[in-house]
């Protein structure tokens, strides 16, 4: 049975196969055939029912070796599962400048956010399991914030009646659906990257999240940082000071910083150096890129060309090269803010969000049948394509000695090294076989 793609995303199901290894026989030295044509070993005189359609029996069907039975080995079967190759929750953590000069970018997001960034992601084929949160000031009453923001339905629950992308009227504080979040917080000219940390355990205005907006997001959930102002970074957290001078030496060098706070922040929830679980996109006002006639504002700016001190416009206030430097630190993509229109980066994120939630390469050890264990020294790890053995993948002992062709096994989990889980998630045709050893316990 294999996995395949749609959109990058894997479309799987979860089939278990038993083998019986030999010698391994029943406590009668039978076989029995369960019902839906699944070959099963019984234990002894009870049956379990396998195939498609069949019922019952344990996750795991396994045969109790010991002296009676044939072979007479501890090594009691051999068993070999199809791993469940499940998608990955996605959060997208919007952090915006509610200064002065913001009020025209304002607009253009509260249009593109649902027009053209969460219209795209949730027609995605199978589902996306996404979460938006804002971390920026809304558009209230009790607000004074110069260009606070209120996204509108569908993504919130904020009425639209004429569909204009901005709210209706005064929305007195924000309306949160099941998949969005809006911490409000406001946001300077110089601190959204303070301000990000900070609001991680700080209430928002409204206190809707009084433990802040870090029980808003989900471990399990891969992270999209999303920046959008027209200046620089100056600004002090925990001590930590972060200025990027609006030069590229200097916006590397806070990018290093920050990277390194936000995490010690939490490392369940952003990663490690190693192993980032975050990408962060930028929206700054740096010069254009691959502009033309048909794009004079350029496209958005890919991770692998560099940080840039020219800005958009001669009125432009800051390029935000420490943010540029984020974006190429995690692979994220950058766009200038001048030109007022995010179709082409709100599109870009929408598909990235999409690619970001592909398979994952984890799969988590069942129990095993009473008065069993699983060996798993045993456990092998086999990939095939199209029907075809590709590769039988070598355990080692963590992370840190992984190869292209590795796993190793950590709190019950069975993880794909790095490079074989880029090959695996590459190959729409992929099927993914654990296969090991259930040893008897003699009481």
């Amino acid at each position: 049975m294999r996995w395949q793609t749609c959109l990058g995303l894997g479309c799987v199901s979860l089939f278990a196969m038993f083998v019986a290894a030999p010698g391994c026989g029943s406590s009668d030295g039978t076989t029995s055939e369960g019902a839906g044509g699944g070959d099963t070993q019984a234990n002894g005189t009870g049956s379990a029912q396998g195939g498609d359609n069949g019922t019952g029996g344990s996750f795991f069907v396994t045969s109790s070796g010991g002296s009676s039975g044939q072979g007479g080995d501890d090594n009691c079967a051999e068993v070999t599962q199809e791993a469940t190759l499940t998608s990955r929750p996605v959060d997208i953590i919007f952090v915006i400048d509610n200064s002065g000069s913001m009020g025209a970018e304002i607009d253009e997001v509260e249009e593109q956010i649902n027009a053209n960034f969460a219209t795209i992601i949730n027609s995605a084929m199978p589902a996306i399991d996404y979460r938006v949160l804002m971390v920026t000031a809304h558009d209230g009453s009790s607000n004074n914030t110069s260009q606070p923001i209120c996204v509108s339905a569908p993504l919130s629950g904020a009425p639209d009646a004429d569909m204009d992308g901005h709210c209706d009227g005064n929305v007195a504080q924000p309306v949160e659906s099941m998949n969005f979040r809006h911490h409000s917080y406001p946001i300077g000219s110089h601190n959204a990257l303070c301000q990000l940390l900070e609001s991680y355990t700080d209430a928002d205005q409204y206190n809707l999240h009084p433990n802040g907006w870090q029980t808003e997001i989900r471990q399990e959930a891969f992270k999209f940082f999303v920046v959008i102002t027209d200046d620089g970074v100056v600004c002090n957290f925990d001590g930590n000071q972060f200025d990027d001078n609006d030069n590229v030496n200097d916006g590397q060098s806070t990018a290093a910083a920050w990277d390194s706070a936000v995490l010690a922040l939490d490392p369940n929830q952003f990663g490690t150096e190693m192993e980032r679980n975050y990408q962060f996109w930028s929206i700054i006002s740096q010069a254009p890129y691959m502009t033309s006639g048909m794009k004079p504002d350029g496209i958005p700016v890919p991770p692998t060309e560099p940080s840039t001190s020219a800005e958009c416009t001669p009125s432009a206030v800051a390029p935000g090269t420490a943010y540029q430097s984020l974006s190429i630190l995690t692979e994220g993509y950058r766009f200038p803010t001048c030109g007022l229109d995010y179709t082409d980066i709100f599109t870009l994120m929408a598909q990235g969000v999409i690619d970001g939630a592909q398979v994952s390469c984890e799969f988590e050890i069942p129990d095993p049948p009473d008065g069993e264990q699983l060996d798993l020294e045993t456990v092998e790890v086999i990939y095939s394509s199209d029907g075809m053995e590709v590769d039988r993948y070598t355990q080692v002992a963590d992370d840190t000695a992984c190869t292209p062709t590795s796993f190793y096994i950590a709190d019950e989990t069975i993880t794909l090294c790095p490079g074989a889980c880029t090959t695996v998630q590459a190959d729409e045709d992929a099927k993914i076989d654990l296969s090991f050893d259930c040893l008897q316990i003699v009481e």
